[in-house]
């Protein structure tokens, strides 16, 4: 935050928007729950809030055009880092880092579907995989230099809320309840990324999907400190349980309850 006020006292808060990491000054980057990262935080649970709120009030209509706009978006907004990348970046990172192959990727992919089909197995996708993987990814942005105001730190905060707000939006704008019995479906979607990633991560030694090797500022490096590399993927696992048995126990509970009655 005391960069932020610097760089605002220069006049130079935007002066780094467009530029790649290689090119950026040290110590310009978004600490992970810092006082930025929290103000983001809060901002974008109070946006994804009042869109739920703002949706349920339209017509079938309205809400029809509101999550073909939001999807579109995210669709858009992913691809935009492929052309911030081909002007500013290189191959080797796009190559490394942009490719369709981390879940929020693949999340963003089939969210989109979902809300221009409507389709209520990709619906179901979008909150049992989309969900947890935009909340994780907002919570460890992991984005190293990266300020602030910088393109990629804003357009990585928006892709990853509407990610959050799609899911959200389908459970508590559509009455979407969620079943867990359609995860294995969501698995079976999910597994044609997780077989590339590995491969495309063998060919290049890249780490799509952290299936390699963990990132600095992510719960990762704990899991690491715990079992090492690849044990640290075990406690992933682990942890992708516990959040499915939270996201779906309340669901489970009401549904048995409603069949007793």
């Amino acid at each position: 935050m005391i960069h932020f006020i610097l760089f605002a006292e220069k006049g130079e808060l935007m002066s780094n928007f467009w530029t790649f990491e290689s090119d950026l000054p040290i110590g310009m980057g978004v600490g992970t729950f810092s006082l930025a990262h929290n103000v983001v935080l809060i901002l974008s649970a109070i946006m994804i809030s009042l869109i739920i709120h703002h949706y349920r009030k339209q017509d079938d209509f309205e809400r029809k055009s509101i999550k073909m706009t939001l999807s579109a978006l995210l669709i858009m907004l992913y691809f935009s880092r492929w052309f911030w990348c081909a002007l500013f970046g290189n191959f080797s990172y796009f190559m490394n880092m942009l490719l369709p192959l981390h879940l929020c990727s693949a999340s963003a992919i089939v969210g989109s579907a979902a809300g221009f089909s409507n389709n209520r197995l990709l619906k179901e996708f979008s909150y049992g995989i989309g969900l947890p993987s935009g909340i994780a990814a907002m919570a460890n942005p992991n984005l190293g230099p990266y300020p602030l105001f910088s393109f990629c730190f804003i357009e990585y905060t928006l892709t990853h809320t509407l990610l959050i707000l799609l899911a959200l939006l389908f459970v508590f704008g559509d009455g979407l309840h969620p079943d867990f019995r359609s995860l294995a479906h969501s698995i079976w979607l999910t597994a044609p990324f997780i077989v590339t990633a590995l491969l495309v991560n063998n060919l290049i030694e890249s780490n799509y999907m952290f299936l390699n090797r963990v990132e600095k500022g992510t719960v990762l490096v704990l899991f690491d400190s715990w079992l090492g590399t690849p044990g640290y993927l075990i406690a992933v696992l682990g942890s992708i349980f516990i959040v499915w048995a939270i996201l779906y126990a309340p669901w489970e509970i009401s549904r048995r309850r409603n069949f007793s009655r």
